[in-house]
């Protein structure tokens, strides 16, 4: 009686995803050397169901869909006793074992203003998106602040952020604190609502929230010697940001108080200053043009 032997062409991951499909290419020999194309096997899943799968070329390919539910599982793939030219096979099982988990979400918070003022509602966009491209949409997501309390919830939109395919997403409405300074809210996707398993996924994410702006600061930025304006300029000034139009302009409305201004924009040098915002203040400020460390650096390859 000859002996029938089993080998595993490619590595099986001992862990994928629920529903997801698996492909075992196995090469089925005798150590004698005789011909096994026409042996049939049996494959038996983990809810017990056999099927016979006619005999295939070598390697055999065959296809596994892993249950839908979180789990260990194991299938059976049984090569029973053969005969062949009057020599007859040993049958032989193979066992694979396989572990499933749920499928992945991913959280994005984003459109999120800052700084907001005290007291004040503003509105943010969140949205959640399945590893395995699953439709979201209808489903629960919510915010919270950081003691635990649900402070805004919706569901998730039908249509996915564009350009993506299956980023579904919702804008959420939040109410500042009433206290100046940073804070922190965390969004959640619980997965528990949809028919194939998902972890849930969180992300946190804060705002600046300042008092309530009573003065504007104009600025101006010129090229020193040219006294051209220079265009998207940034300024900031602690929380507050803005970037200059074409024009050289920009203007932020802020509270009063002291604050340190600085500008910043490739290749120009300008001075930071000190700025007291007791009553609305038009600085104009004039920026060197820095050249590069190397000019012949784009000559470069």
């Amino acid at each position: 009686m000859h002996a029938i032997e089993v080998e595993l062409l490619e590595p099986v991951p001992e862990e994928v995803p629920v529903g997801a499909e698996v492909v075992l290419k196995l090469a089925v020999s005798c150590p004698q050397g005789c011909d096994l194309s026409a042996m049939p096997l049996t494959l038996t899943g983990p809810d017990e169901k056999s099927v016979t799968i006619a005999p295939q070329e070598q390697p055999r390919e065959i296809t596994l869909k892993a249950p839908q539910h979180v789990g260990e599982h194991a299938w059976s793939i049984a090569f029973p006793g053969h005969e062949c030219a009057g020599v007859v096979h040993e049958g032989c099982t193979f066992r694979l074992p396989l572990r499933t988990r749920p499928h992945a979400t991913s959280l994005a918070v984003w459109a999120v203003p800052s700084p907001v003022v005290m007291g004040e509602k503003f509105r943010i966009n969140v949205g959640a998106k399945s590893s395995s491209g699953c439709a979201l949409a209808g489903k629960p997501i919510e915010v919270s602040d950081p003691a635990g309390t649900v402070v805004a919830g919706g569901n998730l939109g039908a249509t996915p952020w564009p350009g993506t395919s299956a980023l579904h997403w919702a804008e959420l409405e939040l109410t500042a604190p009433a206290q100046e300074g940073v804070a922190w809210w965390s969004v959640s996707f619980a997965g528990t609502a949809l028919e194939t398993p998902h972890e849930g996924a969180s992300s946190r994410f804060s705002v600046a929230v300042v008092r309530r702006p009573e003065h504007r600061l104009k600025v101006e930025v010129l090229e020193k010697e040219s006294k051209a304006p220079i265009e998207n300029v940034q300024i900031r000034l602690g929380a507050y940001a803005a970037a200059t139009d074409p024009s050289g302009h920009a203007e932020v409305a802020m509270p009063k108080g002291t604050y340190e201004l600085t500008v910043w924009k490739v290749g120009y040098d300008a001075p930071g200053r000190i700025v007291d915002m007791s009553g609305d203040t038009t600085i104009r400020i004039e920026a060197v043009v820095v050249p590069p460390e190397n000019p012949d650096a784009h000559w470069i390859m």
